[in-house]
């Protein structure tokens, strides 16, 4: 059978151990015996000569027999060391031919083995598993900045409904501008702008006045007018969660509104008491207060998308006038009422935005 690279290895170790150890050891025992013997015949015949003068016969024999007794042992002993040193001389000799063999085998990498007999399996030599310790460098991790300041321009729709009207915005846009201050509320300034355009049939808006057949036939089907606004307002949330992605939130505001009404109609022409139809307008400033639920939802860490509804009441009123005259032309004072109605109304509106943060 063929022998694995491994067992050649070892094979050659042994093999080359056990010559070491044989061509060293064993000559060197051979030699210290000669030597014993040698001491043991020079101890002998030195003791002859010293005790032939002192004892009888009979006690030189005795002595002489005993030392005779004990050379022979040790030549005895001699020759027992000298065959078993002839054997393993022998056996050396066999391991050395072993071994020259080995080697011409692993030169030419095949090793060819007559097995008389079952060979008990070999151990398994398994090498130590090598530890390497190495020193990893561990990164700080660093989390993720939280952006505090956010831009939110919007879009929306509102609704006035109030004494005797019940109108709808025909554009309602703005941007807010807001910063965390804590992890769960922020605060900031916002501008909006909104505008509508109504009819004006109502003639309860003055009814201290009676109005001709010459202005219902100039105004048939009412009198059209405009109304737009625009508004500064601080602002402040309270988000219910903060590390969600979605986070509903409530809110308060306060405004500062100026606004403006008039006639578009340029009065067809009509005049009445010297005043000419067409020029009637109001402006007004209030302050106003309100209440608003929403939620934003971060897309990624810079941008997401607010939504919210929002009630607003007005707390004051400063209406001025923009007529030539109040006191000849009615409609003036219509605009002046209408622009009550409308601060007095209740004011609900629904935007949508992007929020861009940094």
């Amino acid at each position: 059978m063929k022998l694995s690279i491994e067992n050649k290895r070892l094979t050659f170790m042994s093999l080359f151990l056990a010559t070491a150890l044989l061509a060293g050891i064993h000559p060197q025992k051979a030699n210290a015996q000669d030597d014993m013997l040698d001491e043991a015949d020079d101890a002998l015949q030195m003791e002859d000569i010293n005790l032939e003068g002192k004892l009888s016969p009979s006690e030189r024999l005795r002595q002489r027999r005993e030392k005779l007794e004990e050379r022979n042992k040790v030549m005895v002993e001699k020759k027992i060391e000298d065959i078993r040193v002839k054997q393993e001389i022998a056996l050396t000799n066999k391991l050395q031919d072993a071994f020259g063999k080995s080697l011409n085998n692993l030169n030419e990498d095949k090793v060819q083995v007559t097995q008389a007999a079952p060979i008990a399996p070999q151990p398994v030599i398994v090498a130590a598993p090598v530890i390497e310790t190495k020193i990893v460098e561990v990164k700080e991790e660093k989390l993720p900045e939280v952006k505090k300041s956010k831009v939110i321009p919007y879009l929306g729709a509102s609704s006035i409904k109030g004494d005797k009207i019940d109108w709808e915005s025909k554009l309602n846009i703005g941007v807010n501008v807001e910063t965390l201050v804590m992890q769960q509320l922020s605060v900031g300034l916002g501008i909006g702008y909104s505008t509508l355009d109504a009819t004006d049939t109502s003639n309860d808006f003055n009814s201290n006045y009676s109005y001709g057949s010459t202005y219902y036939n100039a105004f048939s089907g009412g009198r059209k007018m405009s109304y737009d606004k625009l508004s500064i307002e601080a602002n402040g949330k309270f988000f219910l969660t903060a590390e969600s992605k979605v986070k509903p939130f409530v809110g308060a505001t306060l405004s500062l509104n100026r606004s403006n009404l008039k006639y578009t109609d340029s009065g067809n022409g009509f005049q009445n008491n010297g005043v000419n139809y067409g020029s009637e307008g109001f402006s007004s400033s209030s302050m106003g207060a309100g209440a608003k639920l929403g939620a934003e939802v971060d897309f990624s860490e810079t941008v997401g998308f607010n939504a919210d509804i929002s009630y607003t009441k007005s707390l004051s009123s400063g209406i001025s006038s923009n007529a030539d005259t109040t006191t000849n032309n009615p409609d003036q004072v219509r605009l002046q009422n209408v622009t009550k109605s409308i601060e007095a109304a209740d004011v609900t509106s629904i935007q949508a935005g992007l929020v861009v943060k940094f």
